[in-house]
């Protein structure tokens, strides 16, 4: 086949193609599109209405403003409404011709022996414009498909401030992940002018003062978290000081139990009188502990060491007296615990006085501002408290 030969034959192909091309009916496929998206509309319009009819019967006492609330933050127009149609219309209208000029041209370089280098870049130019048109008609579809689901999502809001992304999950049969990209995705766009996804990814809030409510809530729900760990701790340390103090205490009134075994068993009078008031003042330090237990560290050494050794001295004063034959040695020795007792009686009195220094130091404070607060009044004299 010669070049003339081959160009007519190219000329007599491409005139079949124009042919083919202008024997569709572009009109006539416009319009039946057309008519057949109004109808899909006319349902969708129409089973809309069906809900929000059965909706108004079922909650007949609700405040329509409050139903009318959720208007205010959603997009009457949502992004795809128009546009998806557009896209399926455009996309629709290409691949279709595009389709079958891409079969003829295809059964057409299928007669020539070989792909020329000008018909493979045809080819492939023909393939690039038909896959876009498909892909014009598949955006369209998943533009129309997000505002459908978006339609679901505020059906189900039903006015509602917020709700659970698994319950919306459920309504529109997707998996919870897909659920937060896809709202995700409508809050950037507009479709919930002022929603808000929780840090959980577990609550959408349809406005800004539910998300603001929930942030308080969570403000609150953290607060109440620390201070019931403050508390535990507190009670923790409480438990602990209690335990010690409970321990002290019992120590202290085992040793009162010891003076007075010891006390009942020695006929010395003046010896018993001493220990009488040694029972005394630690009975009256350990009161003291027991209703102040922040002053306990400052009678461990009366508890751990002064006591100790002065239980000691009383018990080896009971031995000494027990004895049948009272030698010079045990005289002294009694006679020198006595001297003992009397040291320990005074060192102990002045502990106990300590512990009512923080008392008397409040005491001479309340006092002289009293004094104070009765001489601006003019209540008193000066003269009258330096008597």
């Amino acid at each position: 086949m010669d070049k003339k030969e081959f160009s007519d034959l190219e000329d007599q192909i491409m005139n079949t193609v124009k042919s083919a091309l202008n024997a569709i009916d572009f009109a006539t496929l416009k319009r039946d599109f057309t008519n057949k998206a109004d109808d899909t509309m006319s349902k969708v319009k129409s089973k809309i209405k069906e809900y929000n009819e059965k909706v108004e019967s079922k909650y007949t006492e609700i405040d329509k403003s409050a139903k009318n609330k959720i208007s205010l933050y959603i997009d009457k127009r949502p992004t795809g409404t128009v546009s998806g149609i557009l896209y399926i219309v455009i996309g629709s209208m290409v691949s279709v011709p595009l389709g079958v000029l891409l079969i003829i041209y295809m059964l057409w370089t299928s007669l020539i022996s070989g792909f020329l280098v000008s018909s493979t870049i045809g080819l492939g130019i023909l393939v690039a414009f038909f896959v876009g048109s498909i892909g014009l008609i598949f955006r369209g579809v998943n533009l129309r498909k997000r505002v459908r689901r978006f339609k679901r999502y505020v059906r189900y809001l039903d006015n509602k401030g917020y709700c659970l992304i698994e319950d919306l999950a459920n309504t529109v049969r997707m998996k919870n992940k897909f659920v937060i990209k896809d709202l995700k995705r409508m809050i950037e766009l507009g479709m919930f002018k002022e929603a808000h996804i929780d840090e959980e990814k577990t609550y959408l809030m349809i406005n800004d003062d539910v998300y603001k409510d929930y942030l308080n809530l969570k403000a609150q729900e953290a607060n109440r978290d620390k201070q019931r760990e403050e508390q535990e701790v507190r009670e923790e340390k409480f438990n602990s000081e209690g335990e010690e103090l409970r321990a002290v205490i019992q120590k202290g009134k085992n040793y009162t139990e010891e003076i007075e075994v010891v006390k009942n068993k020695i006929n010395n009078r003046e010896f018993i009188l001493k220990l009488d008031k040694l029972r005394n003042i630690v009975i009256q330090i350990l009161n003291y502990i027991e209703k102040n237990p922040k002053k306990i560290q400052e009678v461990n050494k009366f508890i751990n060491h002064y006591l100790p050794i002065t239980i000691k001295l009383v018990n080896s004063y009971k031995e000494l007296n027990e004895q049948q034959v009272q030698g010079e040695n045990i005289k002294t020795a009694k006679n020198e615990i006595e001297k003992s007792i009397d040291v320990i009686n005074i060192a102990f009195e002045k502990l106990l006085d300590d512990l009512f220094e923080d008392v008397a130091l409040d005491i001479s404070t309340d006092i002289s501002v009293l004094k104070t607060l009765f001489t601006q009044e003019g209540l008193t004299d000066k003269s009258d408290f330096k008597k």
